[in-house]
């Protein structure tokens, strides 16, 4: 399973250190893939509510457009308020 998400851009090393860190984390996380300003992540498996829910999380963090995630909204995880749009 992958999920391709528009890369952040880092401020220094450290940030780009600690979205990475997150990244790896994530519960099911396979390898992640870089190609031009995109990533591919992907997952052992299909991605569970919880890696999704992270994953909102970390795209909200750096304000990387969820729109990729939208096809994983359920009615499992779609009372995460992440899933609202918030102010830029």
């Amino acid at each position: 399973m992958e999920i391709t998400i528009h890369g952040p851009t880092f401020y220094d090393q450290e940030d780009e250190n600690v979205f990475f860190s997150c990244i790896y984390s994530l519960p099911g996380y396979k390898q992640v893939r870089g190609h031009g300003s995109e990533l591919t992540i992907s997952f052992d498996s299909e991605v569970s509510d919880t890696d999704i829910i992270q994953l909102l999380v970390i795209c909200r963090r750096w304000f990387i457009a969820i729109e990729p995630l939208i096809a994983y909204k359920n009615s499992t995880n779609e009372g995460c308020y992440l899933w609202k749009k918030t102010p830029n």
